[in-house]
């Protein structure tokens, strides 16, 4: 059996990443979007998102314990959060339908959206990332996974993401994500019904906004915060045919 390691968690605590090849994809109808896609730093997980998302959980727990100022403070301040959090660059384009769920969850994925071919854009909420192979065989692979520890031991994220990558080490990231314009409009629909004092009614707008969260899997070599030179040179060729089409 492949022995799987998980990292520091605290890796994730602040960061996600996507494929810069999906990224590419996504922005390819943007000016410049080639080489944005292959510069563009895309390891940082919102953290307007993550503590927003959070106080969703806090809001309804504070609603069922009958703490309903709480309840609105908490509200509000997700709903500012999450207004905050849809200029943050960690939000992609993609259809539900392209979302790749993990195993466990694929055998359960929830029910997809009547527009789930549709591309809409996705704010990352959460993210967790892990060593995906049996890298006890290879010393190499396994020196560089001990020496990203340390890395991350020290706060050094970027380090750690280096010596990864450089070691050639296969990597899953698993993201979770909310429909951005959908989560907004029912975050902000809620704030309005608990202020206004139908904590019940705000509380079940909430947990729709909870079970919207889908989930995204990138199994990647290293870090895919940079496409490699084939996938950018795949993508200028996509640009280039693109504008040939329309000329």
């Amino acid at each position: 059996m492949l022995e799987k390691k998980t990292l520091i968690a605290a890796f994730m605590a602040t960061t996600f990443l996507t494929a810069g090849a999906a990224f590419a994809a996504d922005q390819a109808m943007k000016p410049g979007a080639s080489q944005t896609a292959v510069d563009k730093d895309v390891t940082k997980l919102s953290a307007d998102a993550a503590r927003a998302y959070n106080d969703l959980s806090m809001t309804r727990l504070a609603i069922y314990d009958g703490r309903v100022a709480d309840a609105k403070k908490l509200v509000d301040a997700a709903d500012t959060a999450f207004d905050k959090a849809k200029t943050d660059d960690s939000v992609f384009l993609k259809a539900e339908a392209d979302l790749k769920m993990p195993g466990a969850a694929a055998n359960s994925e929830p029910q997809k959206t009547a527009d789930a071919t549709t591309p809409k854009r996705w704010l990352p909420i959460d993210a967790d990332m892990s060593v995906d192979e049996d890298f006890t065989a290879n010393p190499a692979k396994a020196a560089a996974v001990a020496d990203a520890n340390k890395s991350l031991a020290k706060g050094d994220r970027a380090g750690a993401q280096e010596k990864l990558k450089l070691a050639d080490v296969g990597v899953t990231y698993v993201m979770a994500v909310v429909p951005l314009d959908q989560t907004l409009s029912d975050v902000h629909k809620a704030a309005q019904l608990i202020d206004g004092g139908k904590y019940y009614e705000g509380s079940q707008m909430l947990r729709q906004v909870q079970d919207s969260t889908r989930y995204d899997v990138v199994a990647a070599t290293g870090v895919p915060g940079k496409m490699a030179p084939q996938q950018a040179n795949a993508t200028d060729a996509k640009d280039a045919g693109a504008k040939a089409a329309t000329h």
